[in-house]
């Protein structure tokens, strides 16, 4: 039980990271499959995401090489693992994954409920 809530919250947590930060960052930089560190943290500020899913909004954008020669403070094992985490809460292909391929998934997209054949004096 414990595990389900765990993984709700680290999904409510980290659902910017896939769904606003891409889209952010394609708007104020353009489309682009990795990011600097520089225009990973202005879009971060700018969307005033948590502190606890920056590190994560930081591995997605960024390169490992980016991220050690700009001084973020992660580790390639950090990195790996929150890349890993991403790919598995939100169903990405694999952990390798870019910022062009969030910026074409629709984690944002509205799917409303078909319409209730019954509710409108229809038959079905």
């Amino acid at each position: 039980m414990f595990d389900f809530l765990e993984k709700y919250f680290a999904y409510r947590r980290l659902k910017p990271v896939v769904a606003v930060l891409p889209m952010q960052l394609a708007k104020s930089f353009g489309s682009a499959r990795h990011y600097t560190l520089p225009q990973a943290r202005r879009a971060i500020a700018d969307l005033k995401m948590s502190t606890r899913a920056a590190p994560s909004a930081l591995a997605a954008a960024c390169t490992l090489q980016e991220l050690e020669t700009g001084g973020a403070g992660v580790s390639a094992e950090d990195y790996r693992r929150l890349r890993s985490e991403l790919a598995e809460l939100f169903s990405l292909a694999r952990a390798d994954f870019t910022m062009e391929n969030l910026q074409s998934r629709q984690f944002n997209a509205h799917h409303p409920a078909p319409e209730n054949v019954y509710a409108t004096g229809g038959h079905p």
